[in-house]
C-alpha cells in the first residue's frame, strides 16, 4: 500500500470514530430513542469521497420514506407485530432498495424495522424520531467529508513521471527498431508505464469525486488520453515482435520515434509530428515493391506500426483541442 492510500485509510478511520461518537452525543442531547443508531448511520455513510457521501445521504433519505410506508403496510395494516411481519418488511424493503439502487441503505432500514418490532409505535412522533436519527447521522458524515485533502500535488507528480516514462519507452522502441538489440527493457518499461497510468487515473477520479469541480476533470481526461496512447504502444509492441528480420525501411520509423520522444508533454500539440509522420508514409510508398514473402510481411507490419503511431498522435490531438484551463492555472490551483 502506498503512502497516499495509507494516509487516506487512517484519515477515514478517524472521521468514522469521531463522527460516530459526535452523532451519538447529538442524538442523546435531543433525547432521541435508540441514540446509538445515529453513530452507526454515520459509520455507514462516511465514504472514500465527498461525492459518494452526498449520494449515499440522498439514498438514505429517499429509502427512509419508502421504508416508513412499508413498515405501515407490513405492521399496521396486518394489525400484528411479529418477526414474520418483520420478515415481510425486510423482503419488500430489500427488493425495492435493489430496484431503486439503494443497496447501501438496506442495513439502516433493517435496523429501523427492528425499532418498530421492539417498540410498536405508529404515531408521527416515532417516525420523526427515526428521521432525526438519519438526519443527525448523515449530517455528521457530510460534515466529516465536506473538506477532503487534495491530491493535485501527487497527480501532477504522476503526470511528470508518466511523461518521462513514455519518453523513455519511445526512445527504447526507436533503438529496438534501429538494431533490434536490448528489446527486453522496453517491454518491461511499457508494462510498468501502463500500471502507473492506471494508478494515476484512479487518483484523478478520486480527486474529481472529492472536489466535484469541472476543472479537475482535466486530470481524468489527461490520464485517459495517456492510457489510450499506451494501448497504441502496446499494439505497436505486439507488431514489431513479429518481425523476423528488420528491413532497412525500419530506419525512418526509428528516427521518427526518436523525434516523437521529444514531444510527449501535455502542452505539446502534435501538428508538426503529424506532418513528419506523413513524410514517413510518403517515403514508404516510394520504396520498391517487396520481392520475397518475408519482406512483404515485414513491410506490412511496419506500415501497421505507422498507423499505430498516427492514432497515437490523433489521441493527443483530440485531447489538445478540448477546452481546459491552462496548465499554469492548474499548477497555481494545486499550489494554493
Amino acid at each position: 500500500m502506498d503512502i497516499h492510500r495509507h494516509r487516506r485509510m487512517i484519515l477515514k478511520g478517524l472521521k468514522i470514530a469521531v463522527g460516530s461518537c459526535l452523532a451519538i452525543v447529538i442524538a442523546e442531547l435531543f433525547r432521541l430513542q435508540y441514540a446509538s443508531s445515529a453513530g452507526i448511520i454515520t459509520l455507514l455513510t462516511v465514504q472514500d469521497t465527498r461525492q459518494g457521501t452526498i449520494q449515499l445521504t440522498k439514498d438514505r433519505l429517499l429509502s427512509f420514506l419508502v421504508s416508513v410506508f412499508l413498515i405501515f403496510l407490513c405492521f399496521r395494516v396486518t394489525g400484528r407485530v411479529s418477526w414474520a411481519s418483520y420478515g415481510s418488511y425486510l423482503f419488500l424493503m430489500v427488493i425495492s432498495s435493489y430496484y431503486f439502487g439503494w443497496q447501501n441503505a438496506i442495513s439502516v432500514n433493517a435496523v429501523m424495522g427492528t425499532h418498530y418490532v421492539m417498540s410498536p409505535n405508529y404515531h408521527l412522533d416515532f417516525a420523526l424520531s427515526e428521521l432525526a436519527l438519519i438526519l443527525i447521522g448523515t449530517g455528521v458524515a457530510l460534515a466529516m467529508n465536506w473538506k477532503m485533502p487534495s491530491s493535485l500535488k501527487e497527480i501532477r507528480e504522476a503526470m511528470a513521471k508518466i511523461e518521462d516514462a513514455m519518453e523513455q519507452v519511445l526512445r527504447e522502441l526507436a533503438w529496438y527498431l534501429g538494431d533490434k538489440n536490448d528489446g527486453d527493457q522496453v517491454w518491461f518499461d511499457l508494462d510498468r508505464l501502463e500500471a502507473d497510468i492506471h494508478q494515476g487515473l484512479d487518483r484523478a477520479n478520486e480527486q474529481t469525486r472529492n472536489t466535484m469541480s469541472e476543472e479537475d476533470y482535466y486530470y481524468v481526461e489527461y490520464m485517459e488520453m495517456r492510457l489510450q496512447q499506451c494501448v497504441m504502444l502496446q499494439n505497436l509492441r505486439s507488431r514489431v515482435q513479429k518481425i523476423q528480420e528488420l528491413p532497412r525501411q525500419a530506419k525512418p520509423i526509428s528516427d521518427f520515434l526518436e523525434h516523437l520522444a521529444d514531444y510527449v508533454h501535455a502542452e505539446d500539440v502534435p501538428g508538426e509530428q503529424l506532418r513528419k509522420l506523413q513524410m514517413v508514409f510518403d517515403h514508404m510508398k516510394q520504396e520498391p515493391m517487396p520481392v520475397t514473402r518475408e519482406e512483404f510481411e515485414n513491410r506490412a507490419i511496419l506500415y501497421h506500426v505507422l498507423m499505430d503511431l498516427e492514432e497515437f498522435l490523433f489521441v493527443k490531438q483530440r485531447f489538445a483541442k478540448r477546452e481546459f484551463p491552462r496548465p499554469e492555472e492548474l499548477t497555481e490551483k494545486a499550489d494554493g
